[in-house]
């Protein structure tokens, strides 16, 4: 899903984060005009919808009930709703009935419609330290190609992407459970 969140001012420092991960000089601005400021600029986009759709982050999930939109499909249900427009992954859809997803709407002939989703982060401090370093990860290695254009730093920084997304996944799922009696480890009679 295309974002429509604006990505400004107050993401310089985690494009620097990225120019430095691949040792290259740091920008004041997105819309600098420099080459790695536009690199950074368009390919910052690109980093966080990667990070934030590729898993269900407990920090990011929403949970939403969707208004129906005034026209109905073309075709095929009764209603359409609107995805929310920060939605990176779609957990879950309950509604009455089946649904179908199309062009960022949910169709179906239900009159209520709730979601959980990731919602992508409006500004830097929305995320979690670990998803942070993933998005710079993730965006030093997209600019690492046009910028360094060397195939091995660059395939050395997606493994470390690699690394840092499993470490990551590792930690939110040991967070999801800390205290929770219902987790298969939990054993009241230790």
């Amino acid at each position: 899903m295309a974002s429509p969140l604006s990505y400004d001012a107050q993401w310089v420092t985690l494009a620097n984060r990225a120019l430095l991960r691949i040792g290259s000089e740091q920008i004041s601005t997105l819309d600098e005009g420099v080459p790695r400021a536009n690199y950074c600029s368009q390919l910052l986009p690109q980093a966080i919808e990667t990070v934030y759709s590729s898993y269900h982050w407990r920090t990011a999930s929403k949970r939403v009930q969707l208004a129906p939109l005034a026209d109905a499909p073309a075709y095929g249900y009764a209603y359409q709703f609107a995805l929310p427009s920060d939605c990176a992954l779609i957990r879950s859809v309950e509604c009455d009935g089946s649904y179908s997803i199309s062009d960022n709407k949910i169709l179906t002939d239900s009159v209520a419609v709730y979601v959980s989703y990731l919602a992508l982060p409006a500004n830097p401090s929305d995320m979690p330290v670990v998803v942070r370093d993933l998005v710079v990860r993730q965006l030093a290695y997209l600019i690492s190609m046009p910028i360094l254009r060397n195939d091995g730093a660059s395939n050395r920084l997606l493994q470390e992407y690699y690394q840092a997304y499993a470490q990551a996944v590792a930690k939110d799922g040991i967070a999801q459970y800390q205290d929770d009696e219902d987790h298969p480890w939990y054993d009241e009679n230790r």
